[in-house]
């Protein structure tokens, strides 16, 4: 069955917390700003990923590419290990977080998040960034 993406979320901060479960703050779907280009603060990207509990141990490429409009690469970051071991039939679901530095978009647009494992495309999530006048 292969690897599936279930969640992909832009946040202002991401973390994991003592008891295991993980935070995401400041959820955002687009980037409102009076005008471009825009220098945008750090940001965490948050995958959640489900796979099926045979996979446990097998090697993780994952891999998250950020393109503008026209499909011009604004950021590539991979993560590679071993799938986390599971006990137990069924699916595992996992969560990744991912940092991301501070970014300057030089235009407006859709920008677009594609998520690749085994350079096969398992999802996407959009982000558009709006010129607006008044409050962003």
């Amino acid at each position: 069955m292969g690897m599936r993406l279930l969640l992909s979320k832009f946040c202002e901060y991401a973390c994991k917390l003592e008891n295991g479960r993980h935070s995401m703050i400041g959820i955002f779907d687009d980037i409102r700003v009076p005008e471009v280009p825009i220098d945008h603060p750090p940001f965490f990207l948050c995958l959640q990923l489900e796979y099926e509990a045979m996979e446990t141990g097998s090697d993780l490429r994952l891999e998250a590419v950020f393109v503008d409009e026209d499909g011009g690469e604004l950021f590539r970051t991979s993560i590679e290990g071993p799938i986390p071991k599971e006990r137990g039939p069924g699916t595992v679901k996992v969560f990744v977080q991912i940092a991301i530095a501070p970014m300057r978009f030089e235009r407006a647009g859709t920008h677009r998040l594609d998520v690749f494992t085994d350079d096969r495309k398992i999802g996407e999530e959009r982000l558009p960034i709006l010129v607006v006048s008044g409050e962003a």
